[in-house]
């Protein structure tokens, strides 16, 4: 016996439901068989953990603080930081002896820097003593000191500075060639300035004495 178009419509329910509900989804019932979980929970996403939401976490981000609907604190928006050593320190006499040279181009540049303090200090009170009136008259030669060392610590400056850039550029052309390490590069150069702010300190402490010993000088000397 054929079966009519309406038995055919009762047997599948779904078919029926879903053009009457067009909004709704059922379940395969063919999974039932595979999965009898379900059965219990059709509509259940098993890729989720009980109790979350997965929209809501979606739109407020994830974390414990998400879950339970509180904003996120300060510690977890912070970024990581840099906690112990990252690379492995280098004990070596050579990287030893570069420190050394670091800390003691440090201590000659404070050095240098309070030396030529000193030497301004020195120019201006001569100066001032001089141009105030309250010198005698006739310190021309206090005035001459006084430019001879103005004009003196520029110049050896600047001959100091000429000789410290030979052997910089010398040991640059040996790294360059593969003759040296790029360590021993800086070491090098490192020494080199240091000697530059030496020597540049001697002249300053020197400009300085000769300005205020001259000048006293020739004004006893009247």
């Amino acid at each position: 016996m054929a079966i009519s178009h309406l038995t055919r419509r009762l047997l599948r329910p779904t078919t029926t439901a879903a053009r009457l509900l067009p909004g709704t989804s059922f379940p395969n019932p063919h999974a039932h068989a595979r999965n009898p979980l379900l059965l219990l929970h059709p509509h259940r996403r098993f890729s989720t953990a009980p109790g979350s939401n997965p929209e809501a976490g979606t739109a407020t981000g994830t974390g414990p603080e998400a879950a339970n609907g509180t904003p996120p604190s300060l510690e977890s928006m912070k970024h990581q930081e840099i906690e112990g050593p990252t690379v492995e320190r280098d004990m070596s006499p050579l990287a030893d002896e570069a420190r050394a040279e670091l800390d003691a181009l440090r201590r000659a540049t404070q050095r240098l820097s309070a030396s030529l303090a000193v030497l301004g200090g020195a120019h201006l009170a001569a100066g001032a003593w001089i141009i105030s009136g309250a010198a005698p008259v006739g310190v021309e030669s206090a005035a001459a000191v006084q430019g001879v060392a103005a004009f003196a610590f520029p110049f050896t400056a600047a001959l100091v500075l000429r000789r410290v850039i030979k052997p910089v550029a010398f040991f640059q052309r040996m790294e360059a060639n593969g003759r040296l390490q790029v360590l021993t590069l800086c070491l090098q150069a490192s020494k080199n300035v240091n000697l530059m702010l030496l020597r540049t300190r001697v002249v300053a402490i020197s400009c300085a004495l000769g300005v205020s010993v001259g000048s006293v000088a020739a004004i006893l000397m009247r």
